[in-house]
């Protein structure tokens, strides 16, 4: 209810900053558009908060959360860009409202107020609801293009040499359900058989609406890398039906398909001779509690690293990134990583939400291990700005001790 509570809010301080930026613009018809529109907004939210933050509308479920989110994004952007200019404008305005009132008649009295730089000043402030229209409908085209396949060289010292050329294609954060079907899922898992990786990730939040989740296992099982597909959980898997999500990887393991699933152990392999382990964490949350996390990382770090040896390589999978100091503490090389979406909105290649993180995007090192955050390859809102979604390939160097890593 919080949300919805912001929301309206907003709504609220749009309304107030349109009519007070371009007083005829909400009169008569258009101001009943913008009362429905609002309605129509909140109904979405409302009905998650009151049904449960992933249940369906009766009615048009998909073109309503769509059109809610291009609404809240396009108020949001209204209140924050318009606000500047109404304080802008009452500091232009106070000689005016502080002038002494006239005792006599003047032939021409001198104007308080500068009236050019007050209406050009105005007329930008107008611009307001443009802009944020504008960037609503970039956001919600680019949450429905297709994903990317982002290639990254990971330069690690003392990498040993057979380990030189490994190649690993992430995809997380998929969301197959309302914005994300099946046939989106089966597209990136073919774009890392295509892009030939020795083995294929998944960091977690696959699902959300298990209707699909035969049609996903398949789409899954597709993968042709040469070691196969390791998977882990995250949060929505939790939230969604944890019990036929791990059923159902267990049903592709039994009938002798290429993925498996970790959940806080690990799966060894030999490449080229040299011992792999990849271990792969839980979800460090009970529901949405955050007050357990370090004791539940703590947990997973010496279950999933119980049985690692010390002439192998080690890699780590976490949804939530902020379990990378423990898995470099362990060892593990390279952790790989989603849950943040990168945010979403990006400019300049900065996130515009990095606070919400300490791990945001991209890639980040502690001494010799390194992290990367994927942008996710869906999302459960389609809405992006400057973080596209992304099939990533990462492929490990062994010449780049002294490569400078570049943090997002």
């Amino acid at each position: 209810m919080g949300r919805l509570l912001f929301l309206l809010v907003f709504n609220v301080g749009a309304w107030a900053v349109l009519r007070s930026l371009w007083p005829g613009l909400l009169r008569k018809w258009r101001l009943g558009v913008f009362a429905l529109g609002t309605f129509l907004s909140l109904v979405a939210w409302l009905y998650s908060a009151v049904a449960g933050r992933h249940a369906q509308l009766p009615v048009g479920d998909a073109a309503l959360r769509v059109f809610s989110v291009g609404w809240s994004v396009a108020i949001i952007m209204i209140v924050l860009a318009g606000a500047p200019f109404l304080l802008l404008r009452r500091w232009l305005d106070r000689p005016a409202r502080q002038a002494p009132p006239l005792t006599a008649p003047e032939a021409n009295p001198t104007p308080p107020v500068n009236m050019a730089r007050r209406n050009l000043l105005t007329n930008a402030g107008r611009a307001v609801p443009l802009l944020a229209a504008g960037t609503s409908s970039v956001g919600l085209a680019n949450g429905y293009t297709q994903f990317s396949v982002r290639e990254v060289d990971i330069h690690l010292p003392g990498l040993p040499p057979a380990m030189d050329g490994f190649r690993i294609g992430q995809i997380t954060d998929v969301h197959v359900g309302t914005f994300i079907d099946t046939q989106y899922l089966q597209d990136a898992v073919r774009a890392m058989n295509d892009a030939k990786v020795d083995l294929q990730v998944m960091t977690g939040d696959l699902i959300d609406d298990l209707d699909q989740l035969d049609g996903t296992m398949a789409a899954l099982s597709e993968c042709k890398a040469r070691h196969g597909m390791l998977a882990i959980l995250g949060n929505h898997e939790h939230w969604r039906g944890l019990e036929a999500i791990r059923q159902a990887y267990a049903d592709v393991e039994a009938r002798g398909g290429p993925v498996r699933l970790l959940v806080d152990t690990s799966h060894a392999f030999e490449h080229a001779g040299q011992r792999v382990r990849v271990v792969g964490v839980d979800y460090p949350m009970s529901g949405r509690s955050h007050r357990v996390k370090a004791e539940r990382m703590q947990q997973s770090a010496e279950a999933g690293f119980r049985d690692v040896a010390p002439e192998e390589v080690v890699l780590c999978l976490t949804h939530h990134p902020d379990f990378f100091p423990l898995a470099a503490e362990r060892g593990a090389r390279l952790t790989l990583a989603g849950h943040t979406h990168g945010g979403q909105v990006a400019f300049l290649g900065v996130p515009a939400f990095w606070f919400a993180f300490k791990y945001m995007l991209g890639r980040y090192r502690q001494g010799d291990h390194q992290l990367y955050v994927s942008g996710g390859t869906g999302h459960w809102l389609p809405f992006r700005i400057g973080v596209p979604t992304e099939v990533t390939v990462l492929t490990l160097r062994a010449t780049g001790a002294s490569a400078a890593v570049r943090t997002s």
